[in-house]
């Protein structure tokens, strides 16, 4: 009895905690697990946000090429017969394109927004319109890297330059927007349309 109660007490207890080697063991783990996790979130991350800027730069492109094709659309507008509504070859080429209407019917061109530009001012579209007091001009989009004006005659066969604005019948309209998207990236977008000129 006393040798098996001597050899208890000469026996160290077993700890209940983590030995060093498993600590570390269970760090590197940790470590790989979560730097996983973030790049996955990072990946997802950077590309909503890359989505994000995509969908943005098609609506605003978008919303520039509709305002100009409901203004082109009236070009020409004269129902009186007397107000020579129409393109101005003055200002109507490959970069910009300016036209009026008799909007109000009152057989003058001298009221607000019936005589209108729209060009490429750097990377600004803008809107220039005489508002009875002068002409005013407005930005309707920045970040525009490319605007282009064709036109066509009735038969639809490309005018050349100089544009003979007597001519034109139809016009085709491409916009090309580009927004940053994060870590030097870009997204480009190029938007056209063929706008029928009703009133020509």
């Amino acid at each position: 009895m006393k040798t098996h109660a001597i050899q208890t007490q000469n026996q160290a207890p077993r700890s209940a905690g983590f030995t060093l080697v498993e600590v570390l063991m269970c760090l590197a783990i940790m470590s790989i697990l979560f730097g996983t996790i973030y790049r996955t979130f990072d990946t997802f991350n950077r590309s909503y946000a890359n989505e994000n800027v995509k969908a943005g730069v098609q609506q605003k492109s978008r919303i520039g090429i509709d305002l100009m094709v409901r203004d082109i659309r009236l070009a020409g507008l004269d129902p009186l017969g007397s107000a020579s509504a129409g393109f101005n070859p003055a200002n109507t080429n490959t970069t910009s394109v300016q036209f009026t209407a008799d909007l109000n019917y009152d057989g003058d061109l001298d009221d607000p927004f019936e005589d209108i530009i729209y060009a490429l001012n750097g990377n600004l579209l803008q809107q220039t319109s005489d508002l009875g007091s002068g002409p005013v001009t407005a930005t309707l989009l920045d970040n525009v890297t490319a605007l282009t004006f064709t036109y066509l005659d009735p038969a639809d066969n490309f005018l050349p330059e100089p544009v003979a604005a007597d001519q034109i019948r139809t016009v085709l309209v491409s916009l090309t927007m580009q927004r940053p998207a994060g870590r030097e990236k870009t997204v480009s977008r190029t938007y056209t349309t063929r706008v029928r000129c009703r009133n020509l």
